[in-house]
């Protein structure tokens, strides 16, 4: 046996293994994309505030919705629906930095009504 014999295999191998590593990180890629939402995904995340060990409020919009919850160790709840297209409009990611004064005052009177007991928004 000559060592041409053994040449052919390797380069299989190696291209093989090229092969392999691309379409893991184009995998990677998209499983990515669609975890920040991007893609066709009707869920969006737009923002949350820790407000402790454990504890998180979050906005995250469904469609024309955007649902505040209240995350928890082990449990989720919601706090405030917003239906109104004007809100919803405000607080979503295509506004620059001038999204974010109005998603933690938004964020703060939700977490004020939650703490009340009222809830608003319609369903």
């Amino acid at each position: 046996m000559g060592s041409g014999s053994l040449l052919w295999p390797l380069i299989r191998f190696i291209l093989a293994f090229a092969l392999v590593v691309a379409l893991a990180a184009l995998a990677s890629r998209w499983v990515a994309t669609r975890a920040r939402g991007g893609g066709t995904s009707p869920l969006q995340l737009l923002g949350g505030l820790s407000l402790g060990a454990g504890r998180q409020i979050c906005a995250v919009r469904v469609g024309r919705r955007v649902l505040v919850l209240g995350l928890g160790d082990k449990q989720v709840r919601l706090l405030d629906v917003v239906v109104d297209p004007e809100e919803v409009r405000e607080l979503s990611p295509d506004q620059s930095s001038a999204a974010v004064a109005p998603f933690a005052g938004f964020l703060a009177q939700a977490l004020a009504r939650a703490r009340g007991g009222g809830r608003s928004g319609g369903r």
